[in-house]
C-alpha cells in the first residue's frame, strides 16, 4: 500500500513539475514578447538604435511599423544584406541557430512518432514522465528503433557540420577578400611577440620579413610608455569634469537669473547678445560666486579621495589649469616617445595581404618560442596594449595557471549544482534527509513549483556568475586581442556548462535517486545508474523550457535598458553625456552567448533518443533565439571587433562533444541489457568510432583554413593591392618642393609615411601651446616606412628626422588649407581630405593611442547668458581646446535650463561631432571617427587663425 502511494506521489510530482514549468515558462514568454510588440515603436533608442547610431553604410533596411508585419520583413532579408549590416561574427551565430532549427525540427518530425509509442505501449508503466523515456522499455528488441534513429542522427550531424563549415569558409574568404577588408591596414599587418633583443630593431625586422612577397611597408616597435597612458586618461577625465562643471553653472545661472529678473528682461538682452555674436565678457554677466562649483583635491599621499579631506578649489579654474598643464606634459612626452625603452613585440605591415598570411605560418627564428606565435589580421581597436610585453614562455605558464584555476572552479562549482539537481528530486532527497519529507505533503502544485521552476532558475543564476571570472583569467593569460579573450571565455564557459550542467546534473540526478539502493547493495551501481539516468531528463526538460522563453524574451524586451532610457536623461547634463546616451549601443559577448546556445544543442542530442519529449522544446529554443537575435543583431546589438566568424568552428566542435557524450550514454544503456542488446551495443560502438574519425578528418581538412587564407585566394587581387599602395593620386595637393630630399619621386608613399629609425614618435613641431600650431593637438606620429628594397631610403640621422617631421607638418598644413576651402558640411565628403586623413590614420594605426591622442575638446552648449563664450575665451587663452558646436542650453516651458544637441547632424547624418567621440560599429577601423576628429581640429585652428594663410604661416608652406 505504501509503495502504491509512493508511486502515485512520484507520478503526481513528475507531472506537476512538468506542468508547472510549462505554464510558468509559457506565461513568461508571452509576457516578454507581448510587451515587446507593444513597446517596440515607442522607444527607438532602446529597440532600434542601429537605425541611426551606426555609420550609414552599416544601417539595416527599413521594416514595417505594424505590430506583426515587420516579422515577415526581417525574415526575408538576404544573407548578403545581413553580412553587410552586422558583420560575419553575428551572421555565423545566426547560421548556428539555423542549424539547430533544421536538425531538431527534422529529427522531431521523424523520431517522435516512432519513439513515443515504442516507449509507452505495453512496457514497464514507469511513473510520471519516465513513461516516455527509453528507461520504460522492457522489450530490448524495441531499442533497435532507437539505434537506427541514433545512426540517422549521427550521419545527419556529420554531413551537416561538414556542409555548413564549407559554406562558412566560402563566406569567410569572400569577406576577408572584400575590397573593404583587404584594403584595410589590418589585413596586411602581423603581430610578432617575443622578439629577441638582438633582432628587435627596425633594420633587423625589415631584413627578416622583407623576404616575403612585396616586402615590408611599415614596422611599429612597441615601447614602454610608462605613465603616459594614465596621464592621457586623467586628462580626458578632467575634460569631462570641466564640461560638467561649466554646464551646471550655465543651468544654475538660468535659474538664478530668472529669480533676479522675473520679467525675463535680462534674458532677452542676453539672447540678443548671443545672436549678435557678443562675447560673454562684453555682456557684463558675472557668475555669482555661490553658483561656481567647488571640490576637494585628493592629497598626494592618499591613493584615493576621502570626503572632507583635501584642499578645496574652484572646479572650473582647477580643471582649466590642470588640462593646460597636462597638455604641455603629454605633448612633451609624446615628442620623446622615440627615446623610451622598446618592448619585445612589434607590428609589421606588408605591401601584400598574402605576405602577412605567409609570414604568420612560417618558422621565423631558430630558437624555440621566439617570435612566435604570430597573429595576423589583428585590428588596432582589438589590441590589449597591457599584454604587449609578455614573452611566449611566460604566456604558456600563465595559460597553465589559468587552466588550473578554471578546472578548480568547475570542480568546486559542482557542489551547488549537485544540490540544485537534488532539489529537483525531492522524493529521493527526502529518503536521505527525512526532515524534508514534510515538503512532499504541500500538494502537487507546490511541489511542482519547487521541483520544476526553482532548480532551473537557481541553476541559471549560478551559471551567470562564472563568465566574469573566466574573462579575467583569460586576460591574465597574456592574450593580445580582446576578441581572443572572448574566444577563450567561449571554450571555458562551454566546458563549465558541459561538466557542471550536463554531466554533474545528470549523474547527480541518478545518484540522488539511487543512494538508498546503493547503500544496500553497492555492486549494483552500473545497473542502477543506467536505469535511473533517463529519469533525470525531467530536470533538463524544464531547464530547456526556461532557456527557450526567458533568455530570448529578456534579450528582445531589454527591461533594464528600457527603464534606464527614462532615467539616464535626468543624469545627462553635458552635450557629451547626451551624445553618448544616444549613441552607446548595447554589446553582446560571443564568449557567453555561443556556449549558452551550444549547450542546448548538446542537451538536445544527449536526450534525443533517451527522453524524446525534450525535442519540441529544443526546437522552440532555436526558433525563438534565431528570430530574437536576427532582430537584435540587425537593429540593437553592436560588437566592438570582428573576428571573421572564428567562433563558428568552435561551436561545431561543441556539437561533436555532445555526440560523443550521447553515444557513450547509449552504449551504457545497451550494455546493461546484456545479451538482449548485444547487436545494438556493437553498432553503437562502431558509430562512436566513426564519429571520432569524422572529427579527426574535420580538423585535418578545415582547421588551417580557420586561421589563414589559402594562397590561391590572392591570384586575382594582388595586383589591385599593389596599385592601392600607391597613394599619389590621393596627395596631388602637395607641391614638389614639399617632398623630403631623401624620398624617391616615384615613391610618393613617403609623403604620408615619412621614414625614421624610431617608431612611435610624435611628429609635432616645437611650439608649446594649442593656439600656436595644430600639430600640438594632433600630435601625429611618424612610424617606419619600409618600402620594397629598390625604393627604400631609411632616415638615420637627426637631420633626416627633422626632414620627416617637416614633411609631416606640411601635409597637415596643406590639409588645413583644403578644409578651409569647403564648408563645414562638406569637410568629411572632400575626397582630398578623406584620402589624406585616411593615410594619416594608417600611419599611426598600430601605435599606442597615448602616443598621439590629443586633448578631447571641452564641448560646451551655447547659452543666452554668454557664459560659454566667456569660458571658451578663457580656455583658449590657456591653450585648452574647446568647442560649442551643435549644442544649446535653453529654457524649457518651466523656465528651467536644459541642454540639447543637434541629433540630426551629429547622429543621423554622422558629421560634425567635435573631438574624438566614439562611433560604434566601426569594426575594421575607426577611420570615420578619425576623419571627423581631424576636421574639427583643423576647423578650430582656422577659426583662431582667421584663414588658411595662418596655417601656411605656421608651417612655412
Amino acid at each position: 500500500m505504501s509503495d502504491s502511494r509512493d508511486d502515485q506521489l512520484n507520478v503526481d510530482s513528475s507531472v506537476s513539475t512538468f506542468t508547472s514549468a510549462l505554464w510558468f515558462n509559457a506565461a513568461l514568454g508571452i509576457g516578454f514578447f507581448g510587451a515587446f510588440l507593444i513597446l517596440r515603436k515607442t522607444r527607438p533608442q532602446t529597440y532600434a538604435p542601429r537605425t541611426y547610431a551606426v555609420p550609414i553604410e552599416k544601417r539595416p533596411p527599413s521594416i514595417s511599423t505594424g505590430r506583426i508585419a515587420w516579422m515577415w520583413d526581417i525574415l526575408h532579408i538576404s544573407d548578403d544584406e545581413l553580412i553587410r549590416t552586422m558583420g560575419l561574427d553575428r551572421f555565423m551565430i545566426l547560421k548556428f541557430l539555423r542549424m539547430g532549427m533544421v536538425v531538431f525540427a527534422s529529427f522531431s518530425l521523424l523520431a517522435l512518432p516512432i519513439m513515443l509509442p515504442l516507449n509507452i505501449i505495453n512496457q514497464l508503466d514507469s511513473p510520471g514522465l519516465n513513461l516516455l523515456t527509453i528507461g520504460n522499455i522492457r522489450d530490448s528488441p524495441r531499442t533497435w528503433a532507437h539505434l537506427i534513429l541514433a545512426v540517422l542522427l549521427t550521419v545527419g550531424l556529420i554531413y551537416y557540420t561538414f556542409l555548413e563549415t564549407r559554406r562558412y569558409l566560402v563566406v569567410r574568404r569572400a569577406y576577408l577578400m572584400s575590397d573593404e577588408y583587404r584594403n584595410s591596414v589590418m589585413a596586411r599587418t602581423l603581430y610578432v611577440p617575443s622578439i629577441p633583443q638582438d633582432v628587435n630593431s627596425v633594420e633587423n625586422i625589415k631584413r627578416i620579413f622583407s623576404k616575403f612577397p612585396g616586402g615590408v611597408r611599415h614596422v611599429w616597435l612597441n615601447r614602454d610608455l610608462k605613465d603616459l597612458p594614465d596621464q592621457v586618461g586623467e586628462r580626458q577625465e578632467n575634460v569631462y569634469n570641466l564640461e560638467t562643471a561649466i554646464t551646471k553653472v550655465i543651468l544654475a545661472s538660468y535659474k538664478h537669473n530668472k529669480k533676479e529678473h522675473p520679467d525675463g528682461g535680462d534674458a532677452q538682452q542676453q539672447q540678443q547678445n548671443m545672436e549678435n555674436g557678443t562675447t560673454g565678457e562684453s555682456t557684463g554677466y558675472i557668475i555669482p560666486k555661490k553658483l561656481r562649483p567647488t571640490h576637494r583635491v585628493k592629497p598626494s599621499f592618499l591613493p584615493f579621495g576621502l570626503p572632507l579631506v583635501g584642499r578645496k578649489v574652484d572646479s572650473i579654474d582647477y580643471y582649466n589649469t590642470e588640462i593646460a598643464r597636462q597638455n604641455e606634459e603629454i605633448q612633451a612626452k609624446q615628442r620623446d616617445v622615440k627615446n623610451l625603452p622598446q618592448l619585445n613585440s612589434a607590428f609589421i605591415e606588408f605591401h601584400f595581404q598574402s605576405a602577412a598570411q605567409m609570414a604568420a605560418q612560417t618558422l621565423i627564428h631558430h630558437t624555440e618560442l621566439q617570435m612566435a606565435p604570430r597573429y595576423v589580421q589583428i585590428a588596432p581597436s582589438d589590441i590589449i596594449w597591457d599584454n604587449m610585453n609578455i614573452k611566449s614562455f611566460e604566456r604558456l605558464i600563465r595559460r597553465m595557471v589559468s587552466i588550473s584555476v578554471t578546472t578548480a572552479i568547475i570542480i568546486f562549482w559542482a557542489i551547488p549544482v549537485t544540490f540544485v539537481q537534488a532539489v529537483a528530486s525531492l522524493d529521493s532527497l527526502s529518503k536521505i534527509l527525512p526532515f524534508l519529507a514534510g515538503v512532499k505533503n504541500l500538494g502537487p502544485t507546490a511541489v511542482g513549483i519547487i521541483q520544476g521552476i526553482l532548480p532551473a532558475v537557481a541553476l541559471a543564476i549560478l551559471i551567470s556568475l562564472v563568465p566574469i571570472i573566466f574573462a579575467y583569467l583569460s586576460k591574465l593569460e597574456g592574450i593580445p586581442q580582446k576578441s581572443f579573450i572572448d574566444l577563450s571565455v567561449l571554450h571555458k564557459f562551454f566546458f563549465f556548462q558541459f561538466i557542471d550542467v550536463v554531466l554533474v546534473s545528470t549523474i547527480a540526478g541518478g545518484i540522488i535517486q539511487t543512494l538508498p539502493t546503493l547503500f544496500e547493495n553497492p555492486a549494483t551501481i552500473i545497473n542502477v545508474l543506467a536505469e535511473n539516468l533517463p529519469k533525470a531528463s525531467t530536470f533538463f526538460i524544464t531547464f530547456v523550457m526556461l532557456q527557450s522563453t526567458n533568455s530570448p524574451g529578456q534579450a528582445i524586451l531589454q527591461p533594464v535598458p528600457y527603464i534606464l532610457s527614462f532615467v539616464k536623461p535626468f543624469f545627462s547634463t553635458t552635450p557629451r553625456d547626451l551624445y553618448k546616451q544616444k549613441t552607446t549601443l548595447p554589446g553582446i559577448s560571443i564568449g557567453t552567448l555561443i556556449p549558452s546556445q551550444s549547450i542546448i544543442f548538446v542537451l538536445g542530442i544527449e536526450y534525443s533518443t533517451i527522453a524524446p519529449l525534450i525535442l519540441p522544446f529544443v526546437v522552440l529554443f532555436f526558433t525563438l533565439n534565431y528570430f530574437v537575435y536576427l532582430y537584435q543583431f540587425l537593429y540593437v546589438y553592436e560588437m566592438e571587433y570582428e573576428t571573421g566568424g572564428r567562433a563558428f568552428p568552435r561551436a561545431i566542435r561543441h556539437i561533436y562533444i555532445g555526440m560523443f557524450t550521447w553515444q557513450l550514454t547509449m552504449i551504457g544503456l545497451f550494455a546493461v541489457r546484456g545479451n538482449e542488446a548485444i547487436g545494438q551495443l556493437v553498432i553503437m560502438i562502431v558509430l562512436l568510432v566513426v564519429t571520432a574519425f569524422a572529427l579527426g578528418l574535420y580538423d585535418k581538412a578545415f582547421k588551417p583554413l580557420f586561421k589563414y587564407l589559402p594562397m590561391d585566394s590572392f591570384e586575382s587581387h594582388e595586383k589591385d593591392v599593389e596599385l592601392d599602395t600607391d597613394h599619389s593620386d590621393h596627395l596631388e595637393f602637395l607641391n614638389d618642393d614639399d617632398r623630403v630630399k631623401h624620398v624617391d619621386d616615384d615613391d610618393r608613399r613617403a609623403l604620408t609615411y615619412p621614414e625614421s629609425t624610431s617608431s612611435q614618435y610624435s611628429g609635432a613641431a616645437a611650439a608649446t601651446t594649442a593656439t600656436e600650431q595644430p600639430s600640438e593637438l594632433r600630435q601625429r606620429s611618424s612610424p617606419v616606412d619600409n618600402n620594397p628594397p629598390a625604393k627604400t631610403s631609411v632616415l638615420t640621422g637627426q637631420e633626416d628626422d627633422a626632414d620627416a617631421e617637416l614633411l609631416y607638418q606640411r601635409i597637415l598644413a596643406k590639409l588645413a588649407n583644403e578644409v578651409t576651402k569647403s564648408s563645414a558640411d562638406d569637410d568629411t565628403k572632400n575626397p582630398v581630405v578623406a584620402a589624406a586623413i585616411s593615410q594619416l590614420y594608417a600611419s599611426e594605426a598600430y601605435m599606442h593611442p597615448a602616443t598621439y591622442d590629443t586633448q578631447p575638446p571641452v564641448w560646451l552648449p551655447q547659452d543666452e547668458l554668454g557664459i560659454t563664450n566667456s569660458e571658451m575665451h578663457d580656455l583658449k587663452s590657456h591653450g585648452v581646446y574647446a568647442l560649442d558646436s551643435y549644442a544649446t542650453a535653453f529654457r524649457n516651458k518651466k523656465e528651467k535650463g536644459k541642454v540639447e544637441i543637434d541629433e540630426q547632424t551629429l547622429i543621423v547624418e554622422q558629421r560634425g561631432v567635435p573631438g574624438s567621440l566614439p562611433i560604434p560599429g566601426t569594426h575594421l577601423s575607426h577611420y570615420q571617427n578619425y576623419l571627423r576628429t581631424v576636421v574639427d581640429n583643423v576647423n578650430f585652428f582656422a577659426s583662431i587663425g582667421g584663414n588658411g594663410d595662418f596655417m601656411n604661416g605656421v608651417f612655412g608652406g
